[in-house]
């Protein structure tokens, strides 16, 4: 049942807990943050009785992080963000779960024996179209740019004037809407709060608000610096992505490749790609692994770093077609701070080839690394 439902939601909302004991379990409830309520009357059915599967709850935002819900469900429940369409699932294969095949790899000539050498020249094309139609089921499997400008369109809309209203008090509804098309525009960047709300005509306090809600719904995501001090990851300033580049590239006027490219965007919308399709691979991940991005003081940087215990595995993201030594820079500096920590560097790029630099760098195409030609 969802909760969009007004007759559904109202019953749940007057009698939490004996509308759980009419509607009968296994239940599932879609939309359950607009009724944070039930999740007490949830609690209770759960420790009379801890037999798993009993219910599943799913929603268009994070309800155990909202500060109206006074329930965790600690203990009770597992959490899983179900994200947009991976490359994989629309191409409909099954993921190859590369990043747990790239931590095996003793060096890099075993991490190159996972991708084909050579990838068709047309699956660039069908990148390129998959940055700009995201993952969202709608519009990645509309047929045409005006079906999917309406569906985006209408999200947004329905996003900001329903959702965003019901979990929160916001006063300015109309400033959301032009923070979005700003944080698409500096999707892929360094999270600058005082610079976003000077152009905003925001107080620093009101925008933080309004990026927790836009985090808490799911439309942004933030990677945090990576230092070896766990302490200053905390505290340093992270790097801010949208959820999907479909919406980003929606928002910032670009429905082509040429546009974005025109807009100086290209590669900055490449680089939030790899990152939503990173989360993706990562939450089907067999041990804890962790994404970070990295920079050093003497301006040395790496797209984002892989963690999984003591080893790290570098990535960085190049439009080009041909990777030159100088492009490598960031790697060696990244290898020279970590030394034998760093297991793999990885440049993921827009060409046909898989190649090796070194015995523990490899270059591999965006299609062969997250697409359906993996061997």
């Amino acid at each position: 049942m969802t909760l969009d439902d007004p007759t559904v939601r109202g019953a749940a909302l007057a009698r939490p807990d004996s509308f759980l004991e009419e509607t009968g379990l296994p239940l599932v409830i879609d939309e359950v943050q607009r009724a944070p309520e039930l999740l007490r009357a949830v609690k209770l059915v759960i420790d009379r009785s801890r037999r798993p599967g009993m219910f599943l709850l799913t929603g268009s935002a994070n309800v155990l992080t909202l500060s109206r819900v006074s329930e965790t469900l600690a203990g009770r429940v597992a959490v899983h963000e179900l994200h947009p369409f991976s490359w994989s699932e629309l191409s409909r294969r099954r993921p190859r779960g590369v990043i747990d095949a790239l931590f095996r790899a003793r060096d890099a000539r075993a991490a190159l024996g996972l991708f084909r050498s050579e990838c068709p020249a047309e699956r660039t094309a069908e990148w390129r179209r998959l940055v700009l139609t995201g993952g969202f089921p709608q519009p990645a499997l509309a047929r045409s740019a005006a079906a999917r400008k309406t569906w985006f369109d209408s999200y947004r809309q329905t996003y900001i004037e329903r959702d965003l209203r019901d979990l929160a008090s916001l006063e300015h509804l109309p400033e959301l809407t032009r923070l979005l098309t700003v944080l698409a525009l500096r999707t892929g960047q360094e999270l600058n709060v005082s610079s976003i709300a000077r152009d905003l005509g925001l107080p620093a306090t009101t925008l933080r608000r309004y990026l927790g809600f836009l985090g808490q719904t799911f439309q942004i995501f933030q990677v945090a610096p990576y230092f070896a001090n766990v302490e200053k990851r905390l505290v340093k300033t992270p790097k801010l992505f949208l959820c999907d580049t479909g919406m980003a590239c929606h928002l910032g006027g670009a429905d082509d490749w040429e546009t974005l490219v025109a807009q100086n965007r290209a590669g900055a919308m490449a680089e939030t790609w790899v990152a939503c399709e990173l989360r993706k691979a990562l939450s089907l991940t067999r041990t804890l692994t962790t994404l970070w991005h990295w920079r050093a003081h003497g301006g040395e940087e790496v797209d984002f770093l892989l963690e999984r215990g003591p080893e790290v595995i570098g990535i960085e993201v190049k439009l080009s077609a041909e990777i030159r030594e100088r492009e490598l820079k960031g790697l060696a500096g990244l290898r020279a701070s970590l030394g034998d920590r760093m297991r793999l560097g990885v440049v993921l790029h827009a060409g046909t080839q898989a190649v090796a630099f070194d015995a523990r760098t490899i270059a591999v195409p965006f299609a062969a690394f997250f697409g359906r030609d993996e061997r």
